[in-house]
């Protein structure tokens, strides 16, 4: 299977993410240029929207092209629930984190923290507590684990702090 134009500007792009923005630009135009719906290079552009400009609403166009295109797109799930969480559309989040879930090769922890990071945004410390520790339960990284063992410190802290009883007991 031969590489596309579309494919080898969005690998030259994608290689320099973080390190050159104005050649990331440059590719994902080429890219985008030869294959209008290539999703990769339509994800890695929302990210850039996303991340680097804050422009949320160019981000969410290019989130939507990039499932648009290929629906089973696990990374362009996640960056787009990111966007939703950010701008505090939750229900719309929400339903696109249990879509993800389902998907081939999802990591189901990632998208358990990020339904957790929901409910803690909607002040249910109690629901993102008992899901960042289901998320514990689903990783395979002990720097992730570590990870979300800090998540959950943060949010029974909050707990504290609003007045939810914590029955945790344990340390």
């Amino acid at each position: 299977m031969a590489l596309t134009l579309a494919d080898q500007y969005y690998l030259k792009a994608l290689d320099d993410y973080d390190y050159d923005l104005e050649v990331v630009v440059e590719n994902l135009g080429y890219a985008l240029g030869y294959d209008s719906e290539h999703a990769g290079a339509n994800h890695l552009m929302g990210k850039l929207y996303m991340e680097k400009f804050r422009k949320f609403d160019l981000a969410e166009e290019y989130f939507i092209a990039s499932l648009a295109s290929e629906p089973s797109n696990v990374d362009a799930c996640e960056s787009y629930s990111r966007l939703l969480i950010r701008t505090g559309k939750f229900p719309e989040a929400l339903k696109l984190i249990r879509y993800a879930s389902g998907l081939s090769g999802a990591v189901i922890s990632k998208f358990l923290q990020l339904e957790a990071l929901v409910h803690e945004l909607q002040k249910d410390f109690g629901k993102a507590k008992e899901l960042l520790q289901a998320a514990v339960l689903e990783s395979y990284d002990s720097h992730y684990i570590y990870f979300l063992n800090q998540e959950i410190d943060r949010v029974e802290k909050k707990m504290c702090l609003s007045g939810e009883v914590n029955y945790d007991f344990t340390g």
